[in-house]
């Protein structure tokens, strides 16, 4: 995999497309700040959101169902678009050294939870033109999925990666995702405190895995439970324990800090 940057396009270029905005609307937009209630704009896959906060949001949509969870993904409309984009613009060799410890020749590699797939769209970046690899994308079926997927497709026919199969293989409310192929290599990154089950979420994956595969992840924990940030689920806290003990029951800890010294590492782990 070449480090160096193959694409010279700016960071904005596909959200400037996407959502016919300009990149300093598009900075702008995706720039967090408590109290603001920016105008998103609406695509051919979501609706226009405005006048409202992200805190607004949170509050006014309920999330004590899976219905409730991903119709909130769905009514925020193009919010975390912006907003992973943004985050993930300075973090591409942070994303190259977690993809050179996990990714092998001929790999299937999964990014879970996506959103916008940072991950995916730096792999795609930078292979070479000739690797071989097939991908699946995994999240709820929100605005931030439709565009990352977008973006990851839009990428592989830019740069003609001929050798390369990106597969959209959704979470629905009534069932988690099924691969067509033992999966080699996966990340989840700041996703397992979003999701309602973290324990059903990795018991999931783990029968998906083939032999010896790598799995890199964090699980965010927040210092005041009582005081949760945004989307993130008490369901998901509450059951932080029990995946642990299913991590180190069923993975060997490669990398990273041990939970109990460093919550909110991120760790890399290789199937027992």
């Amino acid at each position: 995999m070449d480090t160096s940057t193959l694409n010279e396009k700016s960071w904005s270029d596909d959200l400037c497309e996407y959502y016919n905005v300009t990149p300093q609307q598009a900075l702008e937009l995706g720039t967090r700040s408590p109290g603001r209630k920016p105008s998103l704009p609406g695509s051919s896959t979501t609706h226009a959101v405005t006048g409202l906060t992200f805190e607004d949001i949170w509050r006014l949509k309920p999330r004590n169902t899976q219905e409730e969870i991903f119709q909130f993904y769905k009514d925020q409309g193009a919010w975390s678009a912006f907003r992973q984009v943004v985050r993930h613009k300075d973090l591409v060799q942070y994303h190259l050294n977690i993809l050179s410890h996990i990714l092998r020749n001929n790999a299937v590699f999964c990014e879970y939870g996506c959103g916008v797939a940072p991950y995916t769209y730096t792999l795609l970046n930078h292979i070479d033109k000739e690797a071989k690899i097939t991908i699946f994308l995994s999240d709820v079926q929100s605005e931030h999925y439709h565009f990352g997927v977008w973006r990851a497709r839009k990428l592989i026919k830019d740069r003609n990666l001929k050798n390369v199969e990106l597969l959209d293989v959704p979470v629905l409310p009534d069932s988690l995702p099924k691969y067509e192929s033992p999966i080699d290599s996966i990340i989840i990154f700041e996703v397992l405190e979003h999701v309602p089950s973290p324990v059903n979420t990795i018991e999931n994956i783990f029968n998906q895995m083939s032999s010896n595969s790598l799995i890199c992840e964090n699980f965010i924990k927040h210092v005041d439970d009582d005081d949760q940030d945004g989307p993130d689920l008490r369901s998901a806290a509450l059951e932080r324990t029990k995946y642990y003990s299913f991590m180190e029951n069923n993975f060997k800890l490669l990398a990273g800090a041990h939970e109990l010294n460093s919550p909110n590492d991120t760790r890399l782990w290789i199937r027992k």
